[in-house]
């Protein structure tokens, strides 16, 4: 995995979060009384890197002498409310004891067996075709698979996804669903009278947490922090809505400590021409959204031919300084994946590509690609 200049993983550490009870980390949804009518608020697991971010960021300033509600104090080091200062984010990613996970790319298409394994086929640009679009070249499974859809809810083991990169198709065995990673678990809460010690008469809501399993972790890798700042190696602190409790381990990443799998670099075809893909592993954000969608994120080589983008989310965050909501950004999920075709000249550059963050936000880790393969090779 490149550093922030390119180099290789040097004075990165290692962030690991696990959660000591259930977590709660809302989606966009309006959560004030009287708002939104009667809706089930939803947790975002995993969450975006704006939460992990703040509570990494808060750390390092306690341990430096400042606190919560001080206006002066914060180091400068650590930036301000909207920016990470000397401070560069990769991820947040799923953590196992196999290993990460990272999301399924969407140029995939999966059937589930009776026998619980797991049936793929792949979406590769079709013949152009001319719709409300224009003339475009939408996506077609190869080969057809009857019953299969989108990979939702699925992560792959590095060795899974370095095959998809590759241009093949994983084994069940490098699958994990979420539903194996973490519970929802359904919540009812009402708003108490102090006096009465009694219910304010409709005054309800409901939430869900997510309870992640005891063996599944969050990883964000750091990197700026000053070499004489003591990082302490373990604490517990408050996470996410309601302050849910949370252990955070602290490790040095070695550069030999292969987290990306590695590149899918295409050998040229025979029209002399190289035929690669960009997935997202972290959510991207865009300034442009309407032209990333159609023409691929920034300064990715080459014309973008086709695409299978998932949903657009919306990310928010608590401004602590301020003591208000952000603003709500639209962010493409991650697993999102373009299909390009570009000269052979620039291989050099994809090679370059893998692993960089492109877009808006990239110091905290958005817009995280990887360059794999999407053409047979002759």
């Amino acid at each position: 995995m490149p550093g922030p200049e390119g180099g290789g993983l040097v004075n990165w550490q290692c962030w690991t979060f696990r959660f000591l009870d259930t977590c709660f980390f809302r989606d966009g949804l309006p959560y004030h009384a009287g708002e939104g009518g009667y809706t089930m608020v939803r947790t975002i697991f995993p969450p975006f890197i704006t939460t992990l971010q703040g509570a990494i960021r808060t750390c390092l300033a306690e341990e430096r002498g400042w606190r919560p509600g001080q206006k002066n104090g914060w180091p400068a080091e650590l930036g301000g409310p909207d920016d990470p200062g000397d401070l560069q984010f990769r991820g947040p990613y799923l953590w196992t004891a196999e290993g990460p996970l990272f999301p399924m790319p969407l140029h995939l298409l999966v059937k589930k067996m009776q026998d619980v394994s797991y049936a793929f086929t792949r979406l590769i640009p079709g013949d152009p075709v001319k719709c409300d679009l224009g003339e475009v070249r939408l996506t077609v499974p190869d080969p057809p698979l009857a019953g299969a859809g989108l990979p939702e809810n699925l992560f792959l083991l590095p060795s899974g996804l370095q095959t998809v990169l590759q241009g093949g198709l994983p084994e069940t065995s490098e699958v994990q669903d979420s539903a194996k990673l973490w519970a929802t678990e359904y919540r009812t809460g009402l708003e108490r009278d102090d006096n009465t010690r009694t219910a304010w008469k409709g005054m309800l809501y409901n939430c869900a947490h997510v309870r992640p399993d005891r063996g599944l972790g969050l990883v964000v890798l750091v990197c700026g922090i000053p070499k004489e700042w003591p990082v302490a190696p373990r604490r517990v602190l408050n996470l996410g809505g309601e302050g849910r409790m949370a252990e955070v381990k602290v490790d040095l990443l070695a550069a030999e400590q292969a987290l990306l799998p590695p590149p899918g670099i295409p050998a040229p075809h025979t029209d002399g021409r190289l035929y690669f893909t960009a997935t997202l592993i972290t959510p991207g954000w865009y300034e442009d959204l309407e032209r990333v969608i159609r023409e691929g994120p920034p300064g990715i080589p080459g014309k973008c031919v086709s695409a299978c983008l998932g949903k657009v989310v919306q990310v928010g965050g608590w401004d602590l300084a301020n003591q208000e909501p952000r603003p709500l950004v639209q962010l493409l999920p991650a697993g999102s994946t373009w299909f390009f075709a570009a000269d052979v000249a620039e291989v050099d550059d994809l090679a370059n590509l893998h692993g960089q963050c492109i877009g808006a936000g990239t110091a905290y880790g958005f817009g995280q690609i990887l360059i794999g393969k999407w053409r047979e090779e002759i």
